[in-house]
């Protein structure tokens, strides 16, 4: 016997609707569920009772063609329950739009739903990516950021593995041959680590991680997995790195000044005194010439002026004080560069105290001196200012670095660096390194105070220069101004306020 399976007691709503002129009317409702709404007994008005009065609108205008839309309803205890609104048969009238359709409970998947969208808000707000990988490691999917991170389409990348075109920068203590053996293994990867060239030439820095994939038969499908751009983390690691070099440099310089400082005292000391016996031996000679006009002449004086004439006596009185003159300013001289040097790599810096900025630039002036090609003039410009609170030592590194600066920018090539000083009104004062060197390119403006930013070939440069600069007159509470014209040179102007007050976070 054939049994017969009634609406009534299945899991869900039937029912039948009119819409006319915007109108709904709904002429049937039978199905189990019409329970949870209330009295069945007169289920079309439950039903049309029950209706959310923002989802009458998916009533008014169902969803065709097999779609379905999320509705909520009243349920008997006042609670708003979700349900699932799909459309069987459709016909339209001249007195309207008629229609059937089935309401399923959908509590669990509109949960569902929410979590999957918060996972989705989640994914938008966060620097990672995600991707997968085939069966042969290729690329097959990258969520959006990508692109943004890497400066590369996905279509670039898709198809193509890690190491075939992704990881162009085989830095040398990158282990990639490790990497795809773990791949090839099938092994789980956790944070590995690898560096990549963005299109505009800015190096960046992934993390890695990933899982294998296998299909319901146990087979090998590929890789799931996240990447997050560490180029930020990476960069505090080579200055923190950096920072521990140039201390070692520092310790170095002070040990090697404070050696060569030993042995500079007593030569100093000795020339000194040279030239007391100099200038004694000399008087000697004189009168030893007045007493040889008023002798007589003899063989004895005549191989006297034999010998005097053979040691060319004359030249040697004018030339040995011109020597020993040349020898005490090339002892000063080493004597200011093992002073300076001894002050750039002193300790102790971080206290503040009313200085001279004509000291401070004289002192980093000293140190550049001798290494500017003598292609090259300084040129000095400075106005009368008053002592500043700073940190002297500080300052000296700044300045030292735009001469540097604009001593490469010049070369081998004939120009000029000028340093000026003088304020701008009676709150703040500046100092200013121009040069007439190559200049600077509008697109790298921008960057030019990013730390590890360079523009020289490797081994040049370190890129942090300017950023210590930065740092160190912002702690100033001040500022850089920068204007270059490639071709023609550049100009760094250092503004400070006179009463300089710390804002870094230490």
């Amino acid at each position: 016997m054939a049994m017969t399976l009634e609406l009534s007691a299945l899991p869900l709503i039937a029912f039948s609707a009119c819409v006319r002129q915007g109108e709904l009317t709904l002429v049937q409702a039978e199905g189990a569920l019409l329970a949870v709404l209330g009295d069945a007994s007169a289920p079309a008005s439950v039903l049309g009772a029950a209706i959310h009065p923002n989802e009458r609108a998916a009533f008014v205008s169902p969803p065709l063609n097999g779609a379905h839309q999320l509705v909520r309803l009243r349920a008997s205890d006042a609670s708003w329950r979700w349900f699932k609104l799909r459309v069987g048969a459709v016909q339209i009238h001249s007195d309207g739009l008629h229609y059937s359709a089935v309401l399923t409970e959908a509590s669990a998947f509109k949960t569902l739903e929410e979590a999957a969208q918060r996972y989705r808000d989640y994914t938008e707000i966060t620097s990672d990516w995600y991707w997968e990988m085939d069966a042969q490691h290729r690329f097959s999917y990258f969520s959006r950021e990508f692109e943004e991170i890497t400066g590369l389409p996905s279509s670039a990348a898709l198809g193509r593995t890690r190491w075939d075109g992704l990881g162009k920068e085989r830095l040398g203590h990158i282990d990639w041959e490790a990497h795809q053996q773990q791949l090839f293994a099938h092994q789980p990867i956790r944070n590995f680590e690898y560096p990549s060239r963005r299109p505009d030439g800015r190096m960046v820095w992934f993390r890695v991680s990933g899982a294998p994939r296998y299909d319901d038969s146990g087979a090998f499908i590929g890789y799931y997995g996240i990447a997050a751009d560490i180029s930020a983390t990476r960069r505090i690691e080579e200055r923190l790195q950096q920072s521990e070099r140039l201390a070692s440099i520092g310790q170095l310089a002070a040990g090697v000044a404070h050696e060569i400082n030993n042995p500079l005292s007593f030569v100093r000391s000795n020339v000194e005194t040279l030239g007391h016996y100099l200038g004694t031996l000399l008087t000697l000679i004189q009168h030893y010439s007045a007493l040889e006009a008023a002798c007589s002449a003899t063989p004895a004086l005549a191989a006297l002026q034999a010998q005097k004439q053979q040691a060319d006596l004359d030249y040697l009185r004018e030339d040995a004080p011109a020597l020993l003159e040349e020898c005490r300013s090339g002892l000063e001289r080493v004597r200011k560069i093992v002073a300076d040097l001894r002050e750039f790599s002193r300790e102790g810096d971080t206290d503040w105290s009313e200085a001279d900025i004509h000291g401070c630039l004289e002192s980093a002036i000293n140190l550049m001196l001798g290494g500017l090609p003598k292609t090259v003039e300084l040129k000095r410009q400075f106005s009368a200012l008053d002592a500043v609170r700073c940190k002297p030592l500080q300052l000296n590194q700044v300045f030292l670095a735009l001469l540097a600066n604009a001593a490469q920018a010049i070369g081998e090539q004939p120009g000029a660096i000028t340093v000026r000083s003088g304020e701008t009104d009676s709150t703040e004062l500046w100092v200013e390194v121009s040069d007439t060197g190559c200049g600077i390119a509008a697109e790298h403006l921008p960057r030019i105070f990013e730390p590890f930013f360079t523009t020289r070939p490797i081994g040049k440069g370190t890129g942090m220069g300017l950023s210590m600069c930065f740092g160190i007159v912002a702690d100033h509470g001040g500022r850089i101004e920068v204007s270059s014209t490639p071709g023609a040179g550049s100009s760094f102007r250092v503004c400070l306020p006179r009463h300089s007050i710390s804002i870094s976070m230490r």
